[in-house]
């Protein structure tokens, strides 16, 4: 994609990131957690996840400073509004102390840390939990082990395994036939990138040799998906494609992915379930949207993501 198609393709990819945006917002309620949230007989999937979502992805779309100034109001509402929910950390800290060896704690508060908002006594936990030899000799799937790593690194604690030799594990990382793409490895991929370059923020966490194979094949699987009507996949995919040192022709991905995005803003996560307007079947890739179309207009502003 030339830098005239890119500027051309701004606005349109703007206004896509705004509905989101907005429909996020509308549906804050949605994302607050059950009274005593730390209670194991609630389903984190349900409760702690969407949250958890909520702030990785709005932290990325705030740092890429491309919203107007009622866009970026209503996202520093959604971020602030996350952290107060976790009861400043303190709700992380509580399923800590019930879970001490679960990732999701982690994962989730790496993010706030990662913006200065800290927990005290939750860190001196995370300190000594991961000091452990239970948490280093846990027994994770590859992608969800660069995952901890990343949350580690965000918390500022030491990494407790090289991430190259995570990587050469995955799907993507472990040069699997680029035509054994499915839907399954299609997320694995996207986030073993978003693992290594910070959700597409950092192109240097490629390697040259990861750089090369998805020049040649991403673009098949965007259209793949695309094709499949799978919106979320797509979304993800157009987020790794931001990243990539060359540029890469998405406008007619992003065409697609407006027109599947509804009047309120909402975006399904497959064709199927466009007529389902429930807030689970639609709130991820909604957020997914925002997420990539900040790296994608940021792309298009300057040539390059920002962290």
């Amino acid at each position: 994609m030339t830098s005239a198609q890119l500027t051309h393709q701004e606005p349109e990819v703007s206004g896509v990131a705004s509905a989101a945006l907005r429909w996020l917002n509308a549906h804050r309620d949605d994302f607050r957690l059950p009274e005593e949230p730390e209670d194991p007989r609630h389903d984190r999937d349900v409760t702690l996840r969407p949250l958890g979502e909520l702030a990785r992805l709005i932290r990325v779309v705030l740092a890429q400073d491309v919203l107007g100034a009622e866009d970026r109001r209503l996202a520093d509402e959604l971020f602030a509004f996350a952290w107060r929910e976790t009861g400043q950390g303190e709700v992380l800290a509580a399923i800590a102390r019930r879970e001490p060896f679960a990732t999701y704690p982690l994962e989730i508060y790496a993010v706030f840390a990662r913006a200065g908002l800290r927990h005290p006594g939750f860190d001196a936990q995370l300190r000594h939990i991961t000091g452990t030899r239970a948490w280093r000799t846990a027994e994770r799937g590859a992608t969800r082990t660069l995952a901890v790593l990343g949350a580690e690194h965000d918390a500022g604690l030491p990494r407790h395994r090289d991430p190259l030799a995570a990587l050469r594990e995955t799907w993507l990382g472990g040069g699997a036939e680029p035509w054994s793409f499915t839907a399954e490895a299609g997320y694995a991929a996207t986030h073993t990138v978003f693992h290594l370059t910070d959700w597409c923020t950092e192109p240097g966490g490629l390697t040259a040799e990861l750089r090369e194979h998805l020049r040649l094949w991403l673009p098949a699987w965007l259209t793949c998906s695309v094709e499949a009507g799978h919106w979320d996949l797509a979304g993800e995919l157009l987020a790794v494609a931001a990243v990539l040192p060359e540029p890469m022709d998405v406008a007619q991905a992003w065409a697609v992915l407006a027109s599947a995005q509804g009047a309120d803003g909402a975006v399904a996560e497959t064709a199927e379930l466009a007529r389902d307007g429930g807030f689970r079947h639609h709130y991820h890739s909604t957020l997914v949207t925002a997420f990539s179309a900040a790296l994608t207009v940021r792309r298009s502003m300057t040539g390059s993501v920002r962290s």
